[in-house]
Protein backbone atom coordinates (compact mmCIF):
# COMPACT_ATOMS: atom_id res chain seq x y z
CA UNK A 1 0.00 0.00 0.00
CA UNK A 2 1.61 3.65 -1.12
CA UNK A 3 0.61 5.82 1.15
CA UNK A 4 1.20 9.98 1.21
CA UNK A 5 0.77 10.69 4.52
CA UNK A 6 4.30 12.27 4.73
CA UNK A 7 3.49 14.77 1.73
CA UNK A 8 0.00 15.89 3.38
CA UNK A 9 1.81 16.50 7.04
CA UNK A 10 4.62 18.22 4.57
CA UNK A 11 1.63 20.41 2.88
CA UNK A 12 -0.09 21.30 6.04
CA UNK A 13 3.33 22.59 7.26
CA UNK A 14 2.59 20.01 10.13
CA UNK A 15 5.18 18.22 12.22
CA UNK A 16 4.97 14.68 13.08
CA UNK A 17 4.12 16.04 17.06
CA UNK A 18 1.39 18.72 15.47
CA UNK A 19 -0.21 15.87 13.28
CA UNK A 20 -0.25 12.80 15.85
CA UNK A 21 -1.54 15.65 18.50
CA UNK A 22 -4.46 16.63 15.54
CA UNK A 23 -5.28 12.63 15.10
CA UNK A 24 -4.65 11.53 18.65
CA UNK A 25 -1.89 9.26 17.79
CA UNK A 26 1.74 8.75 18.82
CA UNK A 27 4.22 10.56 16.73
CA UNK A 28 5.76 6.78 16.65
CA UNK A 29 2.73 5.74 15.50
CA UNK A 30 2.54 8.86 12.69
CA UNK A 31 6.76 7.67 11.77
CA UNK A 32 5.64 4.34 11.47
CA UNK A 33 3.25 5.32 9.07
CA UNK A 34 4.93 7.71 6.91
CA UNK A 35 7.84 4.76 6.52
CA UNK A 36 5.50 2.04 5.64
CA UNK A 37 6.64 -0.09 8.77
CA UNK A 38 2.94 -0.23 10.27
CA UNK A 39 -0.10 -0.28 7.93
CA UNK A 40 -2.91 1.98 9.86
CA UNK A 41 -6.59 0.67 11.22
CA UNK A 42 -9.48 2.45 9.61
CA UNK A 43 -9.88 3.72 12.80
CA UNK A 44 -6.64 5.60 12.60
CA UNK A 45 -6.72 6.53 8.37
CA UNK A 46 -9.91 8.61 9.69
CA UNK A 47 -8.52 9.83 12.24
CA UNK A 48 -5.46 10.97 9.91
CA UNK A 49 -7.83 11.98 6.89
CA UNK A 50 -9.81 14.21 9.47
CA UNK A 51 -6.33 15.61 10.88
CA UNK A 52 -5.18 16.17 7.58
CA UNK A 53 -8.09 17.42 5.76
CA UNK A 54 -7.57 14.68 3.00
CA UNK A 55 -9.52 12.27 1.72
CA UNK A 56 -8.95 8.82 2.80
CA UNK A 57 -8.43 7.73 -0.53
CA UNK A 58 -6.22 10.11 -0.88
CA UNK A 59 -3.76 9.53 1.85
CA UNK A 60 -3.86 5.32 1.11
CA UNK A 61 -3.69 3.89 -2.09
CA UNK A 62 -3.42 0.14 -2.91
Amino acid sequence: MENQVRYYRIMRRLTQDELSARAGVSKATISQIETGKRIPGVDIALMLEAALHADVHDLFRL
